[in-house]
């Protein structure tokens, strides 16, 4: 494997930009019928996709082995402030059965999970 020289790492590095972590965390129990659950999660779903199509977020997805930290989203954004507003929308952020916390994050644009 050819080895990056410290000049292209820097090059790269220059061309990175401040986004949001996002990790959704277990709120309140979903007591609900299982059709009412299955509604709340095909609207989050929508939700987040809409949120990839209209370019606010890169990549989301859940997390399936911690009964805590249920998904990952990665905004566009380093707006706390904006990215407040668009979850506000989400059903399971408005019903309380998620919350989140929001870290800064750096990373270089153009980046993707690959689809090995």
């Amino acid at each position: 494997m050819p080895q990056i020289s410290p000049e292209e790492v820097m090059q790269k590095v220059s061309k990175g930009k401040p986004y949001t972590l996002m990790f959704l965390i277990t709120g309140k129990a979903l007591e609900l019928e299982e059709n009412i659950v299955n509604q709340l999660q095909m609207q989050h779903l929508a939700h987040l996709f809409t949120l990839k199509q209209e370019g606010k977020a890169s990549v989301f997805g859940p997390v399936s082995n911690n009964e805590r930290l249920r998904g990952i989203i990665i905004f566009n954004t380093a707006s706390k402030e904006d990215i407040a507003g668009w979850m506000a929308n989400d059903p399971y952020i408005n019903g309380g059965y998620l919350t989140y916390e929001l870290y800064d994050f750096f990373t270089i644009p153009g980046q993707q999970i690959s689809n090995y």
